[in-house]
């Protein structure tokens, strides 16, 4: 492994400044437990690597309508904070199963976003949140749907001279529940072999008004299974529903056969997964309506 330079800006102009005059020479560097790896095993060489611990961008907030995470949140922050946990549950309970402790101490929501892979553990429940990310450029900052950010393993939209800031995430209407299930070959520190988030929402009449069925590891990139979606949508979640949604969600996937897991073997856990994490966000539904 070549040694890159390294820099330490002390605003985020001055790394934007960086990343427009170095390009694709430039890695920004967050808790590094993937890109190191990366550079150790020759995938990724670059020249320079770009430290963004001195710029606050590990800032949690809410405001009225969403939930502002920076880039530089770590794993272990998110679990240790109660706004998430009452508003976005899946993402720390997808965090419980990344890896162990000290990669969570390190490890960033945003280096999981910014690696790109089709098996990334926090990536399912923030598309089923409907997350938006904002990438900011020495000439502005852009924010867009992250659904749209990757376009293939390890590849994004993101420009030589754009760095992951934030990530924004609305507030969910009431009535709603969601569930993360991975399946890996061991509870954590293996990766997924299929991971996955469920997330509805009722309407008055305790009809699905919103239905996300977002799936990982069975696709070159997170994919929802929108026809799935739309059995769902405007009727009550029923057992016989259940197993019709779990059956055409693993229609929509393309999985691959690699050391972990084969083709079939990952579309058959398809409906065994979607199916338990639809019985699972039902049940948060029941046991919310009969507190309320």
């Amino acid at each position: 492994m070549q040694t890159p330079e390294y820099a330490a800006p002390a605003t985020l102009n001055d790394a934007l400044l960086l990343k427009k005059e170095r390009g694709a020479d430039a890695s920004v560097i967050a808790g590094g437990t993937d890109l190191i790896l990366r550079m150790r095993d020759n995938v990724l060489s670059p020249a320079l690597l770009i430290d963004l611990r001195a710029i606050p961008l590990a800032n949690i907030s809410l405001t009225d309508n969403a939930m502002h995470v920076g880039a530089y949140v770590t794993l272990a922050q998110l679990l240790a904070n109660d706004d998430i946990a009452e508003n976005f549950p899946a993402l720390p309970a997808a965090c419980r199963e990344f890896a162990g402790p000290p990669i969570r101490n390190r490890g960033t929501l945003g280096g999981n976003i910014v690696n790109a892979s089709p098996a990334a553990d926090l990536v399912p429940p923030l598309l089923a949140y409907d997350a938006s990310i904002v990438l900011a450029s020495s000439g502005g900052d852009r924010e867009m749907p992250l659904a749209e950010f990757f376009t293939g393993p390890g590849q994004t939209i993101m420009q030589p001279d754009e760095i992951l800031t934030e990530i924004r995430l609305p507030l969910m209407p009431p009535r709603t529940a969601a569930s993360f299930i991975k399946l890996g070959q061991r509870r954590s520190m293996a990766i997924s072999i299929v991971n996955l988030t469920i997330r509805l929402t009722l309407d008055a009449s305790s009809a699905v008004s919103e239905a996300r069925i977002v799936l990982g590891a069975v696709a070159p990139t997170p994919i929802r299974a929108y026809a799935a979606e739309r059995l769902l949508t405007g009727s009550e979640v029923s057992d016989e529903l259940i197993e019709q949604v779990a059956r055409n969600a693993e229609k929509e996937a393309t999985p691959i056969s690699d050391t972990r897991a084969s083709e079939a073997y990952r579309k058959n856990m398809i409906a065994v997964l979607v199916r338990r994490a639809l019985l699972a966000t039902r049940a948060e539904l029941q046991k919310n309506a009969s507190s309320d």
